[in-house]
């Protein structure tokens, strides 16, 4: 009976799970929040809480909810720790709070793994500027250029050319502030975006 009653909870989670990624697809985050955080509250088994806190982190952060993005990631990170798509959403996310120093540590951890990742490298081009460290900044950026032109991925290259330009102008300009708030959370939310398309957002379950 005690067999039955836990597999009929288990069951009753993951449909409450696949109608919060129906509603991810669907862009209606905050309805998605709900339904995850309802799934955790049932305590789910240790495989299906960290597909739940791996979504729930990136509903947190397309929401702009950044603080719960972070606690969201941070728990999913300590289980599976070599997901680099969710080390670069939580990298995003410090981003986003300004806490620019714990976002270049996440996204140096991605590139000591995988030195190509392009849009790793782009946002930690974007934190170095953040950091007023235009010459680090514009080293990265051509970096991520270069291996985008490689890999030949339009989206990729599409993002980084566009902040490649924007970085050279500054340089030239000498204009280190400007619209630099506006412009930096602008292209953290693109390329939230392009990572998004370019990775599946349905891990697994097997």
């Amino acid at each position: 009976m005690c067999i039955k009653a836990n597999q009929n909870q288990s069951d009753f989670i993951t449909a409450l799970f696949d109608e919060a990624r129906h509603l991810i697809e669907q862009r209606d985050h905050e309805c998605a929040v709900k339904m995850l955080q309802k799934c955790l509250h049932l305590g789910p088994e240790p495989k299906m809480r960290t597909l739940i806190l791996n979504d729930l982190g990136y509903c947190f952060l397309r929401l702009g909810w950044y603080e719960d993005a972070v606690k969201a990631y941070t728990q999913y990170l300590e289980i599976c720790p070599s997901n680099n798509d969710a080390r670069f959403f939580l990298a995003s996310a410090y981003a986003s709070l300004k806490w620019t120093d714990e976002a270049i540590a996440e996204l140096k951890r991605i590139l000591a793994t995988v030195p190509t990742d392009v849009l790793a490298r782009h946002d930690l081009a974007l934190c170095y500027r953040d950091n007023g460290w235009l010459k680090e900044s514009l080293e990265e950026m051509r970096k991520a250029n270069d291996h985008a032109k490689t890999q030949g991925n339009p989206d990729a290259i599409e993002v980084i050319k566009s902040s490649l330009g924007h970085i050279e102008e500054e340089i030239q300009d000498g204009d280190e502030d400007g619209t630099k708030e506006t412009f930096l959370l602008l292209i953290l939310l693109a390329t939230v975006m392009k990572r998004s398309k370019l990775k599946s957002r349905k891990p697994p379950r097997g």
